[in-house]
C-alpha cells in the first residue's frame, strides 16, 4: 500500500504486526487508517477495536483478502469507514482514500479537543498531587 499512496501524494508508514500498529499509533497522530485484516498476533480486528477504544475519531478503512461478507460486515460493526477486498483496483483505493480523508478535517477538531482534554487532567492531577 505504502506505495499506492505515494502515487497519490501521500505519506505512509507501516506496522509488521498488530502489537506494533497498536504502538504506533500511540507514538504518531496518523489522518487515516489502511488496516489489513490478516496481521501476525493480533488481527485487524482486534486493532480496529483498539483503535475506536482510543482514537475514536481516526477514520480506519478495512483491507481483507476473504471474500466472504462476514469480516467486512464485522469490520464495518466496529467502526471501520469502509471495506476493500484485495485485490482491489485504483478506482477502489481512490474511494476508498476518499471515504478515510472526508473525515479528516473534522477528526483534526476533535483530537485537538481529546488532546486539550488530557493536559487540563494532567494539571489538575498535578495540582491535586504534586506530581
Amino acid at each position: 500500500y505504502p506505495v499506492l499512496l505515494e502515487n497519490y501524494g501521500y505519506t505512509s508508514e507501516t506496522a509488521a504486526n498488530g502489537e506494533e500498529a497498536c504502538t504506533n499509533l500511540a507514538q504518531t497522530n496518523y489522518d487515516a487508517v489502511l488496516l489489513d485484516y490478516m496481521m501476525p498476533g493480533i488481527n485487524g480486528l482486534t486493532v480496529l477495536q483498539h483503535i475506536q477504544q482510543q482514537y475514536p475519531s481516526l477514520p480506519v478503512v478495512m483491507v481483507t483478502g476473504h471474500t466472504g461478507e462476514q469480516i467486512a460486515a464485522q469490520a464495518l460493526m466496529a467502526g471501520a469507514r469502509a471495506c476493500l477486498y484485495k485485490p482491489f483496483n485504483c478506482i477502489e483505493f481512490e474511494g476508498a482514500l476518499a471515504c478515510l480523508l472526508r473525515t479528516t478535517p473534522l477528526r483534526a477538531v476533535v483530537s485537538q479537543h481529546i488532546a486539550m482534554r488530557r493536559v487540563g487532567n494532567l494539571i489538575s492531577h498535578q495540582e491535586n498531587y504534586g506530581t
